[in-house]
């Protein structure tokens, strides 16, 4: 049975610690998945040369960057997925939450407002958010004007949505935060606004 020397090792890790991979766990991976494969194919009677050939044609024909992306892409599907039932599920609560407020509100049940302040709250802090990740990881938002434009957006909906709550609890700073809000969506997220839709009727 073949074992790698010591400079073979070191040869296959400097080669894949100075690609574009950029995670270090997965480099090391790589370089666990490399020497076995190298080993395997040593024990066959090849050299180490064609060996590592072979386990390069048989890892990454394309390159290791073909591996990061590949990595970074089944990393951000899993995002996308985690994201989406959330939404999913937050929804589903909210409109739990908004059948059952209005059933409570109209028998006049003491635990109304807390069925409303509950459903405001997975409103504001969980579909909301998980929408926004969720269209963002599915590169619906794709520029950085883009970006910038619906982060300034949904911060501005947030604070408004919160400041609603405060407001309707009588609970403090909800003024601080309305106007917050106001500030954040017509001296940032307006702009951006009518910026791309001035760019689009000049075209």
């Amino acid at each position: 049975m073949n074992n790698l020397t010591e400079d073979q090792v070191a040869f296959i890790s400097q080669i894949i610690n100075e690609s574009e991979i950029e995670l270090a766990e997965m480099r090391e991976d790589l370089i666990d998945h490399f020497c076995c494969a190298i080993e395997e194919e040593m024990n066959k009677g090849k050299s180490f040369q064609k060996s590592y050939d072979k386990a390069y044609q048989n890892i990454c024909p394309n390159g290791f960057d073909e591996i990061q992306r590949e990595t970074v892409y089944l990393f951000t599907l899993k995002k996308i997925k985690a994201m989406k039932k959330l939404m999913y599920l937050s929804g589903y609560l909210i409109l739990i939450g908004l059948t059952t407020s209005m059933f409570l509100i109209i028998s006049k049940t003491s635990f109304s407002g807390i069925t409303v302040l509950l459903t405001a709250a997975i409103l504001i802090f969980l579909f909301l958010p998980s929408l926004f990740l969720y269209l963002y990881n599915r590169g619906l938002i794709s520029s950085i004007s883009e970006k910038l434009k619906y982060t300034f957006g949904f911060i501005g909906t947030e604070l408004l949505m919160v400041s609603a709550l405060f407001r309707i609890n009588h609970w403090p700073w909800s003024t601080t935060i309305f106007l917050a809000a106001i500030l954040i969506i017509n001296f940032a997220f307006f702009p951006f606004l009518f910026l791309k839709m001035y760019r689009k009727s000049s075209e």
